[in-house]
């Protein structure tokens, strides 16, 4: 008998969150699943503890720290779910969250993802993001950041990204439009595949009802020089790999002005160095990025005005919602 999902929880020395993270999914009231612990080469004998304190977890080791998009492609390939969720260590789920998921991602097979409503573990009225939106300039934006739970903010909607804290993907998908992008090692991968999910014809829908309490950044830090470097690099990369032609050259110049908003604040809060050794990184990567970015728009269905389309709805949506821009 076939497993429908895997549940994939992505592991750098972080022991101490898995407790909460591995307890809540031991709790769920839908338990047609697998777990698997994939441990980024961590040196606080995390694989050995949930070898024995969660036996019915499958752990994978792997020699060293493979980055967000390295470790989780490790899982999808290894999983044997038709659905692939990834979950963040630094996580807490409620105890219907993965069914709400599950019925959601299955009720349309032209849904490539769905996300979850997440909220901060420490003040569990308050919302982190519920979706992400995607401007014309390239610019993320967290739905709902900071606002506090209310009944206005429980109704699933399409949104441009799935964020891949704590979401669910049609395997399938994975083998028509590719893994995670390992060049980004950590940061915006999320935005880059659901990019492609969409150049493709796919949805991405919020699934508020799927509840997720987050310990923010607890793994690298907001705003460490790595999480700066490693985001401001690839958020770029996203608008250059994914942005049909006449769309790029069109919004290229709001992109430009976006990139000098970011150096202001980054400046600002003296990640100034790891802002510009970002965009030198960029620079580096672009022959790869731009053979990337070939092979993508070579095999797109979606017309570049439905992408234009696309983008439209969802910054007209960003006007509307609570929506707070993602630096990092």
């Amino acid at each position: 008998m076939s497993i429908p999902v895997s549940v994939i929880i992505l592991n750098w020395n972080g022991r101490h969150l898995l407790p909460d993270c591995l307890g809540s999914l031991a709790r769920q009231n839908w338990r047609d699943f697998e777990t698997i612990l994939v441990d980024n080469g961590s040196e606080d004998g995390s694989a050995d503890w949930v070898k024995a304190n969660y036996p019915q977890v499958r752990v994978i080791r792997l020699d060293s720290n493979r980055g967000f998009c390295g470790g989780n492609n490790a899982g999808i390939l290894a999983a044997a779910g038709e659905y692939i969720v990834l979950l963040n260590n630094d996580t807490m789920v409620e105890i219907d969250w993965l069914k709400n998921l599950y019925q959601a991602i299955t009720s349309d097979p032209q849904i490539a993802a769905c996300d979850s409503k997440i909220l901060y573990f420490n003040e569990r009225d308050k919302i982190w993001m519920s979706g992400v939106n995607y401007s014309i300039a390239g610019i993320p934006i967290a739905r709902w950041a900071g606002q506090l739970d209310r009944d206005e903010f429980r109704q699933s909607a399409d949104v441009f990204v799935a964020c891949a804290c704590a979401a669910i993907y049609r395997k399938s998908v994975f083998d028509k439009i590719g893994l995670l992008d390992e060049d980004f090692f950590a940061g915006y991968e999320d935005v880059d595949w659901s990019f492609r999910a969409h150049l493709y014809g796919y949805r991405v829908v919020n699934v508020p009802s799927a509840r997720v309490y987050h310990k923010v950044s607890a793994t690298h830090g907001h705003n460490s020089e790595m999480f700066v470097r490693n985001g401001q690099r690839n958020v770029s990369a996203v608008f250059i790999k994914n942005m049909p032609m006449p769309l790029l050259l069109r919004y290229l110049l709001l992109h430009l002005i976006y990139v000098g908003g970011s150096m202001i604040y980054f400046l600002k809060i003296g990640r100034g160095r790891a802002f510009f050794q970002a965009k030198l990184d960029l620079l580096k990567q672009l022959p790869v990025l731009w053979r990337k970015r070939q092979q993508i728009q070579k095999n797109r269905r979606v017309s570049s005005a439905e992408i234009g389309l696309l983008l439209k709805r969802s910054w007209f949506k960003s006007k509307f919602d609570k929506v707070k821009i993602l630096y990092r």
